[in-house]
């Protein structure tokens, strides 16, 4: 009996060595990440939590929402801004969840990056914008016209991801509870945000070409997706799962404003007959494919983009 007691204390203290050990480790990384080497960025105050932004410009206020891949923030508009501040007030904001906006212990939805966007544009902007976003965040923008249109002025749509998605069932709940958990949860999130998986999300998914895909590039995601410590797998649980889906066919057949919809030719996550569904559901919108681009065709092909969007806003 007593050696089975020792047994059990010698195992019980192996583990816990362990896990302090892991622990250890994980806040050590976080730790590197979240040094002060930050750019001086706006604070707004919301339901959603601090929200970091920036504003460039002067004009007709536009809008820049970044997608949702871990480690995405508003520097995903740094090719962008430049020229588009020439002719309008350009907002970029970290999403919640994202950047150095407040990372909280919650379950992101789609409904309520909608909100935020509304939010966003009665507090912060303060009067009717146009919104430019990519992947996900072109659901949550249509969810946002939906919830109050009065809000949108235009909406430029960067491959939006809803029509190849669903709700989330049973299944999706779980690896959201497994991902939300603290210590499995944490290593699951620093290995999808490790370099190496960073390299390959950018270089197989994102960009298509991939001098682009540069060490300070990957540097840049990498900083981000570990802002906020611990809370930022919150983030990578939402989007890993289906809790970001939004059903926009239906927002899509009733918009009544002005918008258009872009893509990259390259774009296996999401490829460009998704694009073909949407002019199947409105013929009326705008559409545009650029070549040899992928997710990120406004980073990879700036200039194009830059003179699109002129184009189309005008």
């Amino acid at each position: 009996m007593n050696q089975n007691k020792k047994r059990i204390s010698f195992f019980c203290a192996v583990a816990a060595i362990f896990l302090c050990v892991i622990t250890t480790i994980q806040h050590i990384i976080f730790y590197k990440a979240n040094k002060p080497d930050r750019e001086i960025k706006k604070k707004y105050l919301s339901k959603e939590g601090e929200i970091a932004y920036q504003v460039y410009g002067a004009g007709r206020p536009l809008l820049l929402l970044h997608n949702t891949e871990i480690g995405a923030s508003g520097a995903e508009w740094q090719n962008n801004i430049e020229s588009l501040s020439r002719m309008y007030q350009v907002f970029v904001p970290d999403l919640p969840g994202f950047g150095d906006s407040q990372k909280q212990k919650i379950t992101y939805t789609a409904y309520q990056y909608a909100l935020f966007i509304n939010h966003f544009i009665e507090n912060v902007i303060q009067r009717p914008a146009f919104v430019v976003a990519s992947s996900a965040s072109a659901d949550f923008a249509l969810m946002a016209y939906a919830l109050k249109s009065s809000n949108i002025r235009k909406l430029v749509l960067i491959s939006p991801t809803a029509l190849q998605k669903k709700f989330p069932d049973k299944k999706e709940n779980i690896k959201r509870i497994i991902y939300q958990s603290p210590l499995l949860g944490t290593q699951l999130f620093l290995w999808a945000a490790s370099k190496k998986e960073m390299k390959k999300c950018l270089t197989e998914k994102m960009i298509f070409s991939k001098e682009i895909v540069t060490k300070e590039l990957i540097q840049k995601y990498y900083t981000m997706a570990h802002r906020g410590n611990q809370n930022a797998r919150f983030t990578f649980a939402s989007s890993s799962t289906q809790f970001l889906y939004a059903d926009i066919e239906k927002v899509l057949k009733e918009i009544k404003i002005p918008f258009c919809v872009i893509w990259g030719e390259q774009n296996k996550s999401n490829p460009p007959e998704q694009m073909d569904l949407i002019e199947q559901i409105r013929k009326d919108g705008s559409y545009f494919l650029f070549e040899n681009t992928r997710m990120l065709p406004h980073y990879e092909n700036s200039t194009i983009f830059n003179e699109t969007i002129h184009s189309f806003l005008q």
